[in-house]
């Protein structure tokens, strides 16, 4: 299944997506094809996208910590289960728990590099290079509404274990 092939490498392919389409978007714009928006349009986007991004770090930050603090006080192992165990605490001693914080994780690590970016741009790019900002906002877009709709896959799996 496509879900399944990109769950295994979720960052690698998020960044893949950004980087076509920030590529496609350049060349159209080197080809004229394109304008760009004014440089303060763009500086400002910039620091949106980097406040959207921490605090949407801060939520999937938040569901991790209660994952981690019911996980903390499941009783039962990987080894030893019985038919009487909930689908919750059986999913807690599963390799998908494992791979559900590793998606969470890295879904933090990621939003929190755009937000970075954004910001060191914001303080740092010479005005020369002030166009090109647009190009970041794209890729930083694209990256985290991929990786808050991974989140949301993820938090729904969560969900219909519950049921």
């Amino acid at each position: 299944m496509i879900l399944d092939n990109y769950f295994r490498r979720p960052v690698l392919y998020d960044y893949l997506i950004s980087l076509i389409v920030g590529s496609l978007l350049y060349l159209l714009f080197y080809k004229g094809l394109i304008h760009l928006p004014n440089d303060d349009r763009s500086l400002s986007m910039t620091s949106d996208l980097a406040n959207v991004g921490l605090t949407s770090a801060g939520f999937i930050l938040t569901l991790l910590t209660v994952l981690i603090t019911f996980k903390s006080s499941s009783k039962i192992s990987k080894k030893e289960y019985t038919e009487d165990d909930s689908l919750f605490d059986l999913f807690f001693a599963s390799d998908l728990y494992f791979m559900t914080v590793r998606i969470l994780k890295n879904s933090i690590k990621s939003l929190i590099l755009i937000s970075v970016i954004g910001f060191a741009l914001k303080l740092g790019i010479p005005k020369e290079y002030l166009k090109f900002v647009f190009f970041y906002n794209v890729f930083g877009l694209i990256i985290i509404a991929l990786t808050l709709y991974r989140c949301l896959l993820v938090l729904t799996k969560v969900l219909k274990m519950q049921k």
